[in-house]
């Protein structure tokens, strides 16, 4: 954040997180407005009421948290924060042979699509991969990040914020020399524990040389930086020419957010800092000097974030837990109504994807 928004907020309660004033967009300079105000956290309990502006310059649109947290205080945002694995969907399990079913059709769409996994003839793959081929609901799930994993030319992939190196290990697996860092302790000493090459702390502080990654993957972490085009610029920096960025974040411009508004779980204040549409996620690539960029939506989170945004708008709580079916089938609903959405509006789902080379 520029220097201009640095007061500081001294409290001497050490339960709370100080914060500074932030009144201006990063990305164009324009006077914030309020959008939100008296935010809590839903889900964590982090302490604090939090106040959202927007840009009001319509060829940008940030959201980002005024008052916002301190670099050093941020960490008591996250004290019982999940960052061991990404949310699932929330769901009582369901009946074990459905269940069977849905991990076999699961199984054979990415092996009849990526070729990974399964090993059943091509016939059979695409018999059983049809249902996710028909409905399309979860394809943007199965190919993100495998369909960049499954590139026939390997070589060097960074994920950050790898949490407990899920894909870090899919990326090994795949035939990546493939590394993680994360800035949570217990996070990466579980993903070391699995054996994979995991080290703690920020991007910036790991010093990686020039050019030493073909891929690196960035999966809902750029909303949680207080210095999103500092990380951008250090990400190209470590890119070899013509490298690969991959990131995702929360979709500000999503049909969710427009439905829920201050309930929506995508905003999750004081954990995310900045909140991106499509526009500006561009512009943050393009000011960090990626020569090639595109930016599109996806259906994989909206489920999730349907049925949490639906609990807090009701109860003024999210749930960490399972929840009933009921709500589930009603996220898938919601996913189908994004997908059909996409048609005239390709940024109308709740989960950004940004694709960029150096």
């Amino acid at each position: 954040m520029k220097a201009q928004a640095a007061a500081v907020d001294v409290r001497t309660d050490a339960r709370e997180i100080r914060s500074r004033h932030c009144p201006t967009c990063f990305l164009c300079g324009a006077e914030g407005e309020p959008l939100y105000e008296g935010l809590t956290d839903c889900l964590f309990d982090a302490p604090g009421s939090w106040n959202l502006k927007r840009c009001p310059n319509q060829r940008c649109g940030l959201i980002w948290l005024d008052p916002m947290p301190l670099e050093e205080d941020i960490g008591l945002a996250y004290r019982t924060y999940f960052t061991h694995g990404a949310p699932g969907n929330g769901a009582s399990p369901p009946p074990r042979g459905l269940s069977r079913a849905a991990t076999a059709c699961r199984s054979a769409y990415r092996a009849w699509r990526f070729n990974y996994g399964d090993r059943a003839g091509r016939p059979l793959q695409w018999l059983l991969a049809l249902p996710i081929l028909l409905t399309r609901i979860e394809c943007d799930t199965l190919d993100i990040p495998l369909r960049y994993l499954a590139a026939p030319e390997k070589g060097r992939m960074l994920d950050v914020g790898c949490g407990d190196g899920s894909i870090v290990a899919l990326a090994a697996e795949t035939g990546w020399a493939a590394e993680g860092v994360d800035f949570d302790p217990a996070a990466v000493a579980n993903a070391r524990s699995r054996g994979l090459d995991v080290r703690h702390g920020t991007l910036e502080a790991q010093r990686y040389p020039e050019g030493s990654f073909d891929l690196v993957l960035m999966s809902h972490v750029i909303e949680h930086v207080h210095d999103p085009l500092g990380t951008m610029r250090e990400i190209r920096r470590i890119l070899r020419p013509g490298g690969l960025l991959v990131a995702t974040a929360p979709n500000a411009a999503s049909w969710g957010h427009r439905h829920f508004g201050r309930h929506w779980r995508g905003l999750e204040p004081p954990r995310h800092l900045h909140v991106f549409n499509g526009r500006n996620f561009l512009e943050l690539a393009d000011r960090a000097g990626f020569a090639r960029k595109a930016v599109s939506s996806t259906l994989r989170i909206t489920s999730y974030c349907f049925v949490q945004s639906r609990l807090v708008r009701r109860t003024g709580r999210g749930e960490t837990g399972q929840v009933p079916l009921r709500e589930v089938v009603l996220g898938r609903g919601a996913a189908l109504a994004e997908m059909l959405m996409r048609l005239w509006d390709p940024l109308a789902a709740d989960e950004l994807l940004l694709e960029a080379r150096k």
